[in-house]
């Protein structure tokens, strides 16, 4: 499974597609994660826990 930043989602997709694998796990959090407070951090990883186990699930 990957974790991108909505900034390198479209890079993610396309390098999983050209690696022949339709269906990489790729979870999408929102951008940027460097340069904001560690609270902010925690609150973009708790966004995407359902997406997070929903990806690892299948």
């Amino acid at each position: 499974m990957v974790v991108a930043t909505t900034a390198f989602a479209a890079l993610t997709r396309a390098v999983a597609e050209r690696a022949h694998l339709p269906d990489a796990r790729i979870v999408v959090v929102e951008h940027p994660l460097g340069g904001i407070t560690e609270a902010e951090v925690v609150d973009r990883a708790v966004s995407v826990v359902e997406d997070t186990i929903a990806a690892l699930a299948r």
